[in-house]
C-alpha cells in the first residue's frame, strides 16, 4: 500500500514538473518574440548631429571682416586663426564621412532580420560625386553599434567601403566613432568622442588625430558648451608636434573670450577680447 502511494506521488510529482518545464519554456519563448519584436517595431536613435559634426559657427561670423587696426584685435584674430585652420582641415578631409551622417536623419530606416541591425540607406553628393551610404545600427544591451560602408560609381569608383564605424549609449548620453582616411589609403584617421547632459544643455566632442605613427598622432581639438558663469564654450587644441595646447574659452552671449596660446605668446598667461572683440586687459 505504501508503495502504491509512492508510486502515485512519484507520478504526480513527474507531471508537474514536465508541466512546469512545459510553461517555463513557454515563457522564454514568449520572451524571445517579444524582445525580437521590440527589436524589428523600435530602430535605435541616431546619435545627435554634434556627436558628428564640430561647430565653428561663432568664429566663421566673423572671420572676413577686416579691423581698422589690426593689433587692437590681435587676441580675437588669433583664436580665429586657429579656429579657421581646423575648419579647413575638417572641411576638406571629412566632408563625405559628415554628409554622410548628417543625411541620415532625413531617412527611415529597414530591419534586417539576418543580422538583427537596422539599415539606412541614400545617396548623397559631394563635390560632384554621387555616393550611396548604408550605415547599420544593432541594438545591444546597453549601447547601440554603427556601422557606415560607402559606395562610388563613375570615376573613382569604390563599393561598401567600410567609413566609420562607432558606438552609443542607449540614451544618447556620449559614444565614440573611428574614422578611416578614404578608400585609397584605408588607414584609422581620426577617433571622435563625444558626452551631452540635456538636461543642462552641455556637451563636449573631441577629434583626436589616430594615424598609425602619424608625427601628430595624438593631436586633438575638443569643443563644448559649459555652465561656467564667465566664459561657456571652448576650443582646446593641441599640437603634438609642437607640444603646445591652445585654450579658448569664451560667452556664446557676449562674444567676449580670452585664449591661451604658449608657443606663440611665450607664456602661459590668457589674453582677452571684449564683446566687440577688442584686446582687454584680464580680470
Amino acid at each position: 500500500m505504501k508503495q502504491k502511494c509512492f508510486n502515485e506521488t512519484q507520478a504526480i510529482m513527474r507531471k508537474l514538473i514536465r508541466k512546469a518545464v512545459v510553461i517555463f519554456i513557454s515563457a522564454l519563448f514568449v520572451f524571445a518574440i517579444g524582445c525580437k519584436k521590440d527589436k524589428q517595431e523600435n530602430p535605435p536613435e541616431l546619435p545627435p548631429e554634434s556627436s558628428f559634426l564640430m561647430d565653428f559657427s561663432d568664429f566663421q561670423e566673423n572671420e572676413d571682416k577686416s579691423f581698422d587696426i589690426l593689433n587692437d584685435y590681435s587676441n580675437y584674430q588669433r583664436a580665429v586663426a586657429h579656429v579657421v585652420v581646423w575648419n579647413l582641415v575638417i572641411s576638406i578631409h571629412l566632408a563625405i564621412p559628415v554628409a554622410t551622417f548628417t543625411n541620415s536623419f532625413n531617412y527611415t530606416p529597414v530591419y534586417q532580420p539576418d543580422t538583427e541591425s537596422w539599415k539606412w540607406t541614400y545617396d548623397v553628393t559631394v563635390n560632384n560625386g554621387t555616393y550611396t551610404a548604408n550605415l547599420y545600427g544593432k541594438i545591444f544591451d546597453t549601447y547601440v553599434r554603427w556601422d557606415m560602408y560607402v559606395s562610388k560609381t563613375g570615376i573613382g569608383a569604390f563599393t561598401d567601403f567600410h567609413w566609420y564605424f562607432g558606438e552609443s549609449n542607449l540614451n544618447n548620453t556620449g559614444g565614440e566613432w573611428t574614422l578611416h582616411k578614404n578608400p585609397n589609403e584605408p588607414i584609422t584617421f581620426v577617433g571622435i568622442v563625444w558626452n551631452r547632459n540635456i538636461e543642462e544643455q552641455v556637451f563636449d566632442i573631441t577629434y583626436t588625430n589616430i594615424v598609425p605613427g602619424g608625427a601628430e598622432n595624438g593631436g586633438y581639438i575638443s569643443y563644448g558648451h559649459t555652465n561656467d558663469t564667465d566664459y561657456n564654450a571652448f576650443y582646446n587644441i593641441y599640437n603634438k608636434g609642437q607640444d603646445n595646447l591652445v585654450e579658448i574659452k569664451w560667452d556664446r552671449t557676449s562674444k567676449d573670450g580670452r585664449i591661451k596660446d604658449p608657443a606663440f605668446f611665450g607664456d602661459d598667461n590668457f589674453r582677452c577680447w571684449d564683446s566687440t572683440f577688442l584686446n582687454t586687459d584680464c580680470e
